[in-house]
């Protein structure tokens, strides 16, 4: 598929998806094959000064840096300096007291340690350095979720399960620290090994987003990072991350997404074919690891999915703030890469929080490309918003009640004429969806295939969030035998997010991806 029809998508969507979501400003990045194909930037970097998003500007990726920490360990390995599966306490003392064996490197890039999850360990000042910071977190021994009383700072036994862990990928940031054989910092390492290989400018992984750390001229173009609530958007003071390594760095989507690609592409010129494909592939299954997604797994830092496309996927926040998204799909080798200027205080679950459903409905276009579909929409967003409405009325005022007659033309007319609506509205779209409601023997079945002719699942994802019925999607996706139509709305489907993959927030569960 044209990848100009992608541009005309996003341009359609992105501005209703950002006004639903509250979102100020988006920027995007699709490299396809081995290029950066498009990059998009809609809204404002800043609200005070009006300054515009660019593909330019450059944001915080919270948790999606952690891959290019997981790259420069790997680098480590690949030069022979440490095992994946030696321990790593002759290095630096990580023990945990759970046994039953030592941590080892690959425990803490598949987050299976055994340390618990934690917020980061933030503070209003830049942090001291490396091994300092770490030496107090860990004789500490304290999470530093409220204080440690959320949850513990070991979890379980080595190997035993997935449990995302900032302060782990910290020690893998400070090992890198410790035995690279340049003898510079992490940060050092990174800039040269990583960042200056695949031409990533606009990249940064300082110990602080900070004006002793960072160039002023990239600094300068930082996006303004609002904390949101509905009707609210809240500058708030800068904060700096402890466990830097599993957070700090600044990119632009077109940065990051070179790298993605450098990975799908087998590693080159930062990473060997082996290393790199054992970052995109499963080195510990779903299910029991992940939580309710069976096809899920956790590579070397990156999530893994399967299906007929499969992907891998990771994503970011940061306090209080920024968001990040990415994903890319291995075989089909295309990478998108998406930040926003925002990150909600509310308590949405982790998939639900305004930033993060922006991503991941502008991730339903890629992805309806990326399968080779048109991610154009069919009708205008107005109609397509009206139809569905008229599809849910029209499924009110019949089958969900059991009525076998339909409601009268004039009926119909006069909800259509009469309707208080706030977005754009489409009357003959809305009497056309009434009517499109199957009184049937079957009609959850054959309704659901009216909503999917009708409206393909990258439109529905945002009508229905628009609408306030999002459980529409994932009711549709299921299986034929409990498929919906606008006859059965469910909560949103239990999906994680590249954040808590990335986060600070411990408001729900680590997420899965993005």
């Amino acid at each position: 598929m044209d990848i100009s029809t992608l541009g005309e998508a996003l341009d359609t969507f992105v501005p209703e998806i950002m006004e639903h979501c509250g979102t100020p400003g988006l920027s995007i990045a699709v490299g396809a094959g081995t290029e950066v194909a498009l990059a998009r930037a809609y809204g404002v970097a800043d609200l005070a000064t009006g300054r515009p998003m660019t593909v330019d500007t450059v944001g915080p990726t919270g948790s999606d840096c952690k891959p290019y920490t997981g790259v420069a360990a790997l680098q480590l390995v690949e030069r022979g300096v440490i095992g994946l599966d030696e321990p790593i306490e002759p290095y630096v003392r990580v023990v945990n007291p759970h046994g039953q064996r030592p941590v080892t490197l690959r425990d803490l890039l598949t987050h299976r340690s055994g340390l618990g999850i934690g917020m980061g360990n933030f503070d209003r000042v830049p942090p001291p350095p490396l091994g300092e910071h770490l030496r107090r977190v860990l004789e500490a021994g304290r999470s530093d979720a409220y204080g440690g009383t959320m949850v513990p700072f070991w979890a379980g036994p080595v190997g035993a399960r997935y449990q995302y862990s900032n302060v782990g990928i910290a020690v893998v940031g400070h090992l890198v620290e410790l035995l690279n054989p340049d003898g510079v910092t992490f940060s050092e390492w990174v800039a040269r090994h990583v960042f200056a290989p695949l031409g990533m400018g606009s990249t940064v992984f300082p110990r602080a987003q900070h004006p002793d750390f960072v160039p002023a001229g990239l600094l300068a173009r930082r996006s303004t990072g609002y904390a949101t609530l509905p009707g609210v958007r809240l500058p708030l003071p800068p904060l700096y991350p402890g466990d830097y390594p599993a957070g700090s760095a600044l990119s632009t989507p077109s940065d990051h997404a070179r790298f993605v690609l450098a990975i799908l592409n087998g590693g080159s010129p930062v990473l060997s074919p082996e290393l790199a494909a054992q970052m995109v592939t499963a080195q510990a299954s779903g299910g029991t690891l992940m939580g309710p997604q069976p096809d899920l797994s956790v590579g070397l830092v990156f999530n893994v999915f399967g299906g007929e496309h499969p992907y891998i996927g990771h994503g970011g926040e940061y306090p209080w703030g920024w968001t990040h998204f990415t994903r890319g799909w291995t075989e089909d080798r295309v990478a998108l890469v998406i930040s926003a200027n925002q990150f909600d205080l509310g308590d949405f679950g982790l998939s639900d929080r305004p930033g993060h459903a922006a991503a991941r409905l502008v991730a339903e276009l890629v992805t309806a490309w990326v399968h080779g579909a048109d991610p154009r929409p069919r009708r205008s967003l107005a109609a397509g918003r009206s139809f569905l409405a008229g599809l849910l009325v029209g499924d009110r005022l019949t089958t969900r009640l059991g009525i076998a007659s339909r409601p009268s033309a004039e009926d119909v007319a006069r909800i259509a004429e009469e309707a208080v609506v706030s977005l754009p509205w489409d009357p003959e779209a809305f009497r056309q969806g009434v009517g499109q409601v199957r009184l049937t023997a079957t009609p959850l079945a054959d309704n659901a295939a009216t909503v999917r002719r009708e409206l393909p699942g990258h439109e529905l994802a945002l009508l229905a969030r628009q609408l306030g019925v999002p459980g529409l999607v994932p009711r549709l996706e299921s299986s034929p035998a409990v498929e919906s139509s606008p006859v059965v709305e469910s909560s949103p489907a239990v999906e994680s997010s590249p954040a808590v993959e990335s986060s600070p927030a411990v408001e729900s569960s680590p997420a899965v991806e993005k």
